[in-house]
């Protein structure tokens, strides 16, 4: 099912009320764990070294074998095998470590809604396949890369917090099992604006603020509008790329493609990294 998809069906009333002040007043945001946050504020210094980030993962085992599982998959695609941390980030970068240790601990600690597993992989597996996308298409464009990875990582991570908070507020009204259309409406409506405050608290650069909160409409994220265009067209590829029996012909059209000055050939090759783009999603899991 597409993430990004607006459903027709409005909110009841009363539930809008009870979601837009329980977002706004009670619910507590996820924060990353003090290891990825201290790598995150490390890998935006330049003058960092490999030997500084290494030791702050010695002290998380758990970050540090995914860390080095995932630099070592088909998403990174390394002509040797990485067998060290310090490794790791010399042969990656600053940019690509920073995202790696970001996708991890989003996933640990934002996409965990009980009894909504299967959704919630869902959201998590487009929301990868979207940063692998956004990466790309800002290559083609000679953009900012691992930028552009992070808004296409972020754009969809207030979907699982309104999605516990839509959970909570039905369960304590009806015993019945929870309709499909108003959870997906519920996150349609107030996803956006949740991972605006996420990324704001999460101490990430303005600009991804700007593009996550408007990812949607890219010309109210002025004057972040090309790198909102570029998570845009990102996420239209992820939906695309994540139905199964779709083919080139079946891509949506929408202005973002002329607007980032995209030709048909552009286009293309952009559908033909489909399967690169799904590979990468994996490697996360």
């Amino acid at each position: 099912m597409s993430t990004s998809t607006k459903h027709p069906l409005r909110l009841p009333g009363w539930l809008h009320d009870i979601l837009e002040r329980h977002l706004d007043e009670d619910v507590e945001l996820p924060i990353l764990p003090e290891a990825a946050t201290r790598i995150i504020a490390l890998c935006e210094d330049e003058k960092t070294d490999a030997k500084a980030i290494e030791a702050v993962l010695d002290r998380d085992p758990s970050l540090a074998s995914h860390v080095l599982r995932i630099a070592n998959s088909s998403a990174y695609a390394p002509k040797d095998p990485i067998v060290s941390l310090q490794q790791a980030v010399s042969r990656l970068g600053l940019g690509a470590m920073r995202n790696i240790v970001l996708g991890v601990s989003i996933q640990g600690r934002v996409f965990k809604v009980p009894g909504q597993q299967a959704r919630v992989r869902t959201i998590w597996t487009h929301c990868a396949v979207t940063a692998a996308f956004a990466r790309e298409v800002a290559r083609k464009l000679r953009k900012n890369v691992e930028g552009a990875f992070v808004c296409g990582l972020l754009h969809d991570v207030g979907r699982p917090v309104v999605l516990q908070a839509t959970v909570d507020a039905l369960a304590h009204r009806s015993k019945e099992p929870l309709p499909s259309a108003l959870l997906e409406t519920a996150m349609d409506e107030f996803h956006e604006e949740v991972a605006a405050r996420m990324v704001l608290a999460w101490r990430l650069a303005d600009w991804t603020v700007a593009v996550v909160a408007h990812h949607h409409e890219p010309t109210k994220a002025a004057p972040f509008e090309e790198e909102a265009r570029i998570t845009r067209l990102a996420d239209l590829l992820a939906d695309w790329a994540l139905a199964e029996n779709n083919g080139p012909q079946d891509f949506p059209a929408d202005p973002v493609v002329e607007e980032l000055n995209f030709y048909p050939e552009d286009l293309e090759s952009l559908l033909a990294f489909r399967g690169k783009a799904l590979e990468f999603a994996e490697a996360f899991h």
